[in-house]
C-alpha cells in the first residue's frame, strides 16, 4: 500500500511538471513555410519538393512545359494565389465549384492544389498541352 502511494505521489508530481511547462505554439500544417518532405517509394532517402519540382513528377517532361506556362499564367507559381473578383485560388486558380467537381477539398497545401489541378486539366482537357492553348485562345481554361 505504501508502494501505490509513492507511485500516485510521483504520478501527480510528474503531472504537475508538465502542466507548469510553456507549451510550444501550435504550428499549422497548412501555413508552414519550409519545403514538404516525403519518403521514396525504398523510405531510404528523404526528397523535398518544390511546387515545380512536385509538378514535374507528375507529368512527362513535354507535358511539364505547358503545365509550367499554365500554372504561371494563373498565379505566377504562388499558391496563396486569390483572385479578388471570384473564388479562383492557388496555383490553377481552381473555382470552389471545381474544387467540387474533382472531388478534392480547397487546400492550400501546394501539393493538394497540383493534384487537384491535374485531375481537373486531364477530365477537362485531357493533357496540360489543350489546356493550355485553351487558355490562350480564351484568356481562362
Amino acid at each position: 500500500m505504501l508502494e501505490l502511494k509513492f507511485v500516485l505521489g510521483m504520478l501527480v508530481t510528474a503531472i504537475g511538471f508538465v502542466l507548469m511547462m510553456p507549451s510550444k505554439p501550435k504550428v499549422e500544417v497548412e501555413s508552414y513555410v519550409s519545403p514538404l518532405r516525403s519518403l521514396d517509394t525504398a523510405g531510404v532517402t528523404i526528397e523535398e519538393h518544390t511546387p515545380e519540382s512536385y509538378a514535374q513528377s507528375l507529368v512527362s517532361e513535354q507535358e511539364y512545359e505547358a503545365l509550367f506556362e499554365l500554372i504561371m499564367l494563373e498565379s505566377s507559381w504562388k499558391s496563396d494565389a486569390q483572385n479578388p473578383k471570384s473564388s479562383a485560388y492557388g496555383l490553377g486558380q481552381l473555382l470552389d465549384q471545381t474544387w467540387d467537381l474533382v472531388g478534392i477539398e480547397k487546400s492550400s497545401n501546394f501539393k493538394i492544389q497540383l493534384i487537384a489541378t491535374h485531375k481537373y486539366v486531364m477530365d477537362r482537357y485531357g493533357s496540360w498541352q489543350k489546356a493550355l492553348e485553351f487558355r490562350k485562345r480564351n484568356g481562362y481554361y
